[in-house]
């Protein structure tokens, strides 16, 4: 029983690392850069006066009217004077609420997949996550198998539904943006993108009229780079097959 505490507890905790950093919305820039253009302060359709509220509030609306979303990027813990900061590869795509999605974690020492459907969420992680954050014992029963997480662990990972990163990277921003609006691309699609008035986070938004999120990045703290895709196009998960589970004795 002392090795499920420690387990439940290692997942619940790197699940809330992904949430947390992204509430932090800041840190380096991506591999993927995008190109600035020319800039102006009323921006086609979000032409006013000030031009980045009204296109941030067209962007959560149609956000929040969407169905389905993929999150991909990095993150950091951001360091401390006991431990070096960590970067976190995440990659979520699912339907807002969370009931069919599937989070892929990587902290650089351990990959570890959430797969939620059917009301269930299920845990599969390679041989490092298990050994670190159990035994070689664990390991050698659990990596690369799907375990099913107990109903009372599972409510957790609603932190980490691309809905709620989607609130909490809005909320984070909302109030705190410059007037001015610059033109530019992010991976040759067209797009507007708006900074933040501490100038440490850029949110890129699609130029199309459909005021999609492209991109969210920053120059500190726990964000280096989030891609936003596949809105509405993300293909729904299956629960995993009776010969991809496994139990761990006392989870």
């Amino acid at each position: 029983m002392r090795h499920a505490r420690r387990q439940r507890t290692s997942y619940l905790a790197l699940a809330a690392t992904v949430a947390l950093g992204l509430t932090a919305c800041a840190s380096t820039s991506s591999a993927t850069k995008a190109k600035p253009s020319s800039s102006s302060s009323a921006v086609g359709a979000v032409a006013t006066g000030n031009s980045a509220d009204a296109l941030f509030q067209q962007l959560r609306k149609n956000g929040a009217a969407a169905k389905t979303v993929r999150i991909k990027g990095t993150i950091s813990n951001g360091a401390t004077s006991a431990s070096k900061a960590v970067k976190v590869q995440i990659d979520i795509a699912g339907d807002l609420g969370g009931k069919n999605s599937r989070a892929l974690v990587n902290d650089g020492s351990g990959a570890m997949e959430l797969l939620t459907v059917g009301g269930k969420t299920y845990i599969k992680a390679d041989t490092a996550y298990w050994t670190k954050n159990g035994t070689a014992a664990i390991a050698k029963v659990a990596a690369g198998k799907y375990i099913l997480v107990p109903a009372g662990s599972a409510t957790t990972t609603s932190d980490t539904t691309v809905g709620q990163l989607l609130g909490q990277i809005y909320t984070s921003a909302a109030g705190k943006l410059n007037t001015k609006v610059d033109k530019t691309q992010v991976n040759g699609v067209p797009a507007y993108v708006m900074t933040t008035k501490a100038n440490d986070t850029k949110i890129y938004v699609s130029a199309d009229g459909q005021a999609r999120l492209l991109r969210v990045e920053g120059s500190k703290g726990g964000l280096s780079a989030m891609d936003f895709t596949e809105w509405n196009a993300v293909p729904p998960v299956s629960a995993p097959a009776a010969s991809q589970l496994t139990t761990i004795p006392g989870l």
